[in-house]
């Protein structure tokens, strides 16, 4: 078992000091229009100090050898293409995601890290993801709005595809369910448990997912679907 922590800091901390919202809730007020002006802003006096702050917690409850899994800022695409008059270019995205990661391996140098994927990306993420040292992540992962199971597409709707950005990224596939607005429940995603759908996802390069609503006998479905995966080969 690895604590895993869903790092969605910046976003929280935006929402806590100004009232941004997800921007599929507000269409004035959200992280698209004014999430990177708030980053730039409280870059050094908020987010950091956050960071440090929940690295040095993580560190004093469970100690420092045990490896914790940072799933980092959901979204974070967002605050270089959302409309921001002041948005991230994708070089500085990068830069601040490394300083990031640098302050939580002060207070947990076992940590582990994964990289956000957003579906819309063009390009399969190529010219997003050349911004960031890929040497700092061991996974990418997806989340939010929810995935296709069933589809070579992470989502239909966009051009993305589970086996494009694992290849761009030579990265294995942490996949979610998501949530609905706000983070609402969206229920248990019974097409994640079709061993045909999940050997796909496996040959696309996904290695775990992740049901944030799962019914209550998914202990049992997993136990019966599990003989009929493919191995994932080690990384």
């Amino acid at each position: 078992i690895m604590p895993t922590v869903v790092a969605y800091i910046i976003a929280f901390a935006a929402r806590r000091d100004q009232g941004l919202q997800d921007c599929n809730v507000s269409g004035t007020t959200n992280l698209c229009k004014y999430g990177a002006t708030y980053l730039r802003a409280h870059l050094e006096d908020r987010i950091i100090p956050l960071y440090s702050t929940y690295a040095k917690g993580f560190a004093a409850s469970c100690g420092t050898t045990m490896p914790i899994l940072w799933l980092m800022e959901p979204d974070y695409y967002q605050y270089s293409t959302g409309g921001d008059a002041k948005a991230l270019t994708p070089a500085e995205a990068g830069q601040i995601m490394g300083r990031l990661v640098a302050t939580v391996r002060q207070s947990l140098p076992n940590a582990i890290f994964s990289l956000d994927i957003s579906p819309w990306i063009p390009n399969q993420g190529r010219d997003w993801y050349a911004n960031f040292n890929m040497n700092d992540f061991s996974f990418i992962n997806t989340s939010g709005g929810g995935t296709d199971a069933d589809n070579v597409r992470i989502r239909a709707v966009n051009d993305m595809t589970w086996r494009g950005v694992h290849q761009v990224t030579g990265k294995p596939i942490l996949a979610d369910t998501g949530y609905g607005v706000a983070g609402s429940p969206t229920g248990h995603d019974a097409r994640w448990d079709v061993p045909a759908n999940l050997n796909a996802r496996i040959a696309d390069g996904v290695v775990g997912i992740t049901q944030y609503n799962p019914n209550t006998n998914w202990g049992t479905t997993i136990s019966q679907i599990r003989p009929q995966l493919t191995a994932i080969p080690c990384q």
